[in-house]
């Protein structure tokens, strides 16, 4: 079988990138596999870095288009699985799998509904415009943005109740290199030409097409534009080595020069513009019908699972990611606890403040003679240096060690000879509000399971389902509990053998030969002909 597995982020070789290598490498066992991405990498460097044998899998690099104009690629394919996070591409294959790392969110929420409802009002009774197929991801220019075309691409403007012909203006720029010849860019509706013109090639100035369009161009109360140009690649011209998208014009806008889109412009672009850029989010979003082209969709724990029939209302089969337990063996046990994690404040942030401070507490009192250590990245942006500074003025003068940029190695040595494990990520978010912002499985509590650190983890999330508290670990929702959970672990020598000998069984339950098999057994039902979106999910709970 040609299996073809896509993931745009191959190269920031991260956690997502090591679940989709791993599928491949299990894949290519029995079938013929190709990783697709869009910048070209080294697949054995890749491999040598994620600890991945990817001898049978070949790479392929293609152009990185908007997502809509991607499905003839997927068709090429027996099965098309997509491992890329938040990349929802259309599948034309024969079978295709979703791994889905965590889902977009929308009306999750009474006040979200409500403000889709009010957001899909204000976009129809002032006639905003609504990008559709053919269009990249918005892109910010001083305080303004603007979307590149892919060559052809197609503008909604909806015009409810309007009979008569209405003057337009299109704001674009082509944004060549100055010396480019000018850009050519027609504008038509239903097959009539409503505009022809060449942007001139002035880097990061936009021009401003006119014309009218004709009342009988407005069907069922909307008109559809449809942009033309040729096409560039930034990184052929030289100008972004790792552009691999082929660009056609930067549309800024397209507006009706009527008396609902001027009040529009003054209310949303002049006075409220954050508020206008959240408009043009608000349009139906068709990558709930991409998603629906999937025969399968595999959430990587029950809890991102759950946010999928939430957000999605669709149901998918849990697919674990796969751990390299095999790595990290217990070693000579201190008086240690450990927490791995990015040095970020902002996304999954790891809560290391938070931790310090508890620990700083314990430490005053009953928890004498340990230290905590704190391993992970740090980033070169100001925001993960200033974060990683403040962890570190916070651990002056207590027994905390910071390994900022830990090697493998390293961490593999950090894990055998600490007691105890900590995780918090989440910790103080709303469940409800932000859930993307918990742990949505949890790689880091595994392996250290794996090498004999008990885990004491924030009882929501991923992690939640890993550790089973008072058997393999603790689960704690307040940081008393934190606290309280860890005395008792570290008070009973005869409990702690026991919870590190359960921590040390139940990793083995996430380990790549498990993911392997499941993986496997979720082909087999795809390829012989099961559509499991809406199927109830199988108890699949390690």
């Amino acid at each position: 079988m040609n299996i073809g597995i896509y993931n745009r982020w191959l190269h920031t070789q991260g956690g997502a990138e090591r679940y989709t290598g791993v599928a491949a490498k299990v894949l290519a066992a029995d079938h013929d596999v190709t990783l697709i991405t869009h910048r070209p990498i080294d697949l054995a460097a890749l491999g040598s870095r994620l600890n991945i044998d990817l001898s049978r899998v070949r790479l392929r690099c293609v152009e990185d288009l908007p997502f809509d104009l991607m499905g003839p690629l997927t068709a090429e394919y027996d099965l098309f699985i997509n491992g890329s996070h938040s990349s929802y591409v259309p599948s034309q294959a024969r079978h295709s799998i979703m791994f889905v790392y965590f889902p977009f969110l929308g009306m999750h929420t009474w006040d979200g509904r409500l403000r889709q409802w009010l957001g899909r009002h204000l976009l129809r009774e002032l006639s905003v415009p609504q990008f559709r197929e053919g269009f990249y991801a918005i892109q910010e220019l001083g305080k303004g943005w603007y979307r590149w075309s892919a060559g052809k691409a197609v503008v909604e403007v909806p015009f409810a109740g309007w009979r008569r012909d209405i003057p337009m203006q299109i704001v674009a720029g082509s944004f060549r290199p100055d010396g480019w010849a000018p850009v050519p860019l027609r504008i038509s509706s239903g097959g009539r030409v409503l505009a022809e013109t060449a942007l001139q090639t002035r880097t990061g100035d936009y021009e401003n097409v006119e014309f009218v369009l004709p009342k009988d161009c407005i069907q069922d109360g909307r008109a559809r534009l449809e942009f033309s140009s040729e096409t560039y690649s930034g990184r052929i011209a030289g100008i972004e080595e790792h552009d691999y998208r082929q660009v056609g014009v930067a549309v800024a806008a397209v507006r009706s020069r009527t008396w609902r889109y001027y009040l529009y412009e003054i209310v949303f672009e002049r006075f409220f513009p954050e508020l206008g850029l959240r408009l043009h989010g608000i349009p139906e979003n068709p990558s709930l019908d991409y998603i629906r082209t999937y025969d399968l969709l595999c959430p990587i724990s029950q809890y991102v699972g759950d946010w999928v029939e939430r957000a999605w209302g669709l149901r998918g089969e849990i697919l674990y990611p796969p751990v390299a337990v095999s790595d990290f063996q217990p070693g000579e046990k201190r008086r240690m606890i450990l927490s791995v994690g990015r040095f970020f404040p902002q996304g999954h942030e790891k809560k290391f403040p938070e931790m310090v401070q508890a620990f700083a507490a314990l430490s005053r009192q009953d928890l004498v003679g340990w230290e905590l250590h704190l391993a992970g990245g740090v980033a070169q942006d100001s925001l993960s240096q200033e974060y990683f500074q403040r962890v570190k003025r916070l651990a002056e003068g207590l027994p905390v060690v910071l390994h900022p940029n830990v090697d493998y190695a390293t961490l593999r040595q950090l894990y055998s000879h600490a007691t105890l494990y900590w995780h918090a990520t989440g910790f103080g978010q709303s469940e409800t509000r932000y859930p993307e912002r918990y742990e949505h499985f949890g790689i880091t509590p595994v392996e250290a399971m794996a090498a004999g650190c008990v885990p004491i983890v924030l009882g929501i999330g991923g992690p939640a389902e890993i550790v089973e508290h008072g058997r393999s670990g603790f689960l704690w929702r307040t940081l008393a509990e934190l606290q309280e959970f860890t005395m008792a672990a570290v008070s009973d020598a005869a409990e702690l053998a026991k919870l590190r000998a359960g921590a040390i069984e139940r990793a083995q339950r996430f380990s790549e030969e498990r993911f392997a098999q499941r993986l496997r057994e979720l082909v087999d039902d795809v390829v012989c002909g099961r559509t499991l979106l809406d199927e109830p999910r199988k108890d699949t709970t390690p």
